[in-house]
């Protein structure tokens, strides 16, 4: 039984190596292309490199790659939707609008629910926030999330769940490049960002944009899912984008405080005790060194999401209990 696994293993990683990872990197280096589009907001000197987790996996011995034949079908969906957001950029129109009407945006907050969106947000993107040698076309960001299945997640970490968190992932793929299309038809210059890889610090969007609070694993808590979702995004021409200018969120940092179960329950210890702060104002939780072995060998983990208490109980209820 020994020997079949370690040949399954084996298997895969030539698979991923010889086949996946050269067409994610040919996607990578599409992404960068947008760089050299007129008016693109570029990355800055304070800029991060993406951490790629395919990349690692394939640079990474002794760490397995958590496929099977329904997650490789996923990965493919994300792959063909990331190439088709950077080739429909030529379908932009020369001189895209720059407001958005009122009834426009009703029809948007329509149109992403029948595309299995679960909710929207508004806001700016800041060069830092790019990634290093990555660009979006403009400056104005929708953001978007889409729920993952809490039940599915529960059972992390297992093939349910880690086929759960991709299937999530090609469909919000399918979903960014289908909210910009609908900006197009209506005069806007858009460009999509699917969810894998990402060319901003989506989770730092969401939160400017009022969606929510990062808990102690770093991840983004809102009031829609609690932890359990994934975000992506549409940058857009249009400019009067009605942009959240609080977040009601911040109690949940003092209620992380009291709780710190993530950080408690993580199996390879990696969630830092006390988040560290970098120069630039991003906020590092996580020993990635710790983190990804257990993540690749385990399913893709995402025990922190499943022992959040955010992620069975209902957000009001949570705020609630502990304000009082």
């Amino acid at each position: 039984m020994s020997q079949r696994l370690s040949f399954i293993g084996r298997a895969k990683k030539i698979f991923f190596r010889n086949f996946a990872l050269p067409r994610v990197k040919k996607v990578y280096a599409l992404e960068n292309s947008v760089q050299d589009l007129d008016n693109s907001v570029i990355f800055s000197e304070e800029s991060e490199p993406r951490f790629d987790i395919p990349i690692e996996f394939g640079r990474r011995e002794g760490v397995e790659v958590p496929l099977t034949r329904i997650t490789v079908k996923h990965i493919l969906t994300c792959i063909k939707n990331m190439k088709r957001a950077v080739y429909d950029l030529g379908k932009n129109p020369e001189n895209p609008r720059k407001q958005i009407e009122e009834v426009e945006l009703e029809e948007l907050a329509e149109f992403v629910k029948t595309v299995k969106v679960s909710s929207i947000g508004y806001t700016k993107v800041p060069q830092k926030l790019v990634f290093r040698d990555k660009a979006v076309a403009y400056e104005n960001a929708i953001v978007l999330t889409m729920n993952m299945d809490n039940d599915a997640i529960s059972t992390s970490p297992s093939k349910k769940s880690l086929q759960s968190i991709w299937y999530t992932y090609a469909k919000l793929s399918i979903a960014s490049n289908k909210i910009a299309r609908f900006l197009r038809k209506k005069g806007f210059g858009a460009h999509a960002s699917p969810p894998l890889g990402g060319i901003a610090l989506y989770p730092m969007l969401a939160r400017q944009a009022g969606m929510g609070e990062f808990g102690y694993s770093g991840i983004l808590i809102g009031p829609f899912n609690g932890p359990t979702f994934r975000i992506a995004a549409v940058y857009v021409s249009a400019e009067n984008l009605p942009i959240e200018q609080k977040n009601d969120h911040s109690w949940i940092r003092d209620y992380c405080e009291q709780c710190r179960r993530c950080v408690r329950e993580c199996p390879p210890g990696a969630i830092y005790e006390n988040a560290i702060e970098q120069s630039y104002g991003r906020i590092t939780h996580i020993d990635n060194d710790k983190c990804f072995p257990y993540f690749g060998n385990n399913h893709g983990c995402t025990i922190c999401i499943k022992v959040c208490p955010f992620n069975k109980t209902d957000y009001n209820t949570v705020k609630k209990n502990f304000q009082k």
